[in-house]
């Protein structure tokens, strides 16, 4: 949903960028993707359509904690890459508050914010438009697996132009 205060989480996902090479490469066997169980079903139809994620699927996820767990325990201390960063956060923020454990100390990087330094001329404000602009393609928009993929793809495009301009932080 697009209030964390309200809405559940209903599936988080992550997907790993190696550094070490000459060029970042996606590690796609180096991937995160949990289905949280939802104790009330509040989805509508049309929220389903939207991100795929059906009411069974919605009954067979896993208990929040323990899926925050193997978050945590997937991130570690990589940094994460998101778009729109805070909005994230705060999901996290509430889903963690929600489960009573303690939220890991992670350092975010928002693409919002970072792809403009490499395409300045770039009239683009959302995901949709940066993907637009770059020519990014995503099978399913609003799946968080996709999405990820999404962004990480846009991370890849602007990666040469960061360090044709030396920026490195």
């Amino acid at each position: 949903g697009l209030d964390p205060q309200s809405d559940a989480l209903l599936c988080v996902a992550a997907l790993a960028i190696d550094l070490r090479g000459p060029a970042p490469q996606l590690a796609a066997g180096d991937s995160f993707e949990v289905v949280i169980q939802q104790e009330v079903l509040k989805s509508t139809h049309d929220n389903i359509l939207l991100h795929g994620i059906g009411w069974g699927q919605q009954r067979q996820g896993q208990p929040l904690a323990q899926a925050l767990e193997a978050l945590a325990a997937w991130v570690a201390d990589a940094p994460l890459l998101a778009y729109h960063a805070a909005f994230d956060q705060e999901v996290l923020r509430q889903a963690y508050r929600r489960s009573g454990l303690e939220q890991p100390i992670w350092q975010w990087l928002d693409m919002a914010d970072l792809l403009p330094a490499a395409f300045p001329a770039a009239q683009a404000r959302s995901l949709d438009r940066w993907m637009q602009h770059l020519d990014v393609q995503c099978v399913r928009r609003h799946q968080a697996i996709a999405d990820v993929w999404a962004t990480a793809q846009l991370f890849l495009k602007a990666w040469p132009l960061w360090q044709a301009q030396q920026i490195r932080s």
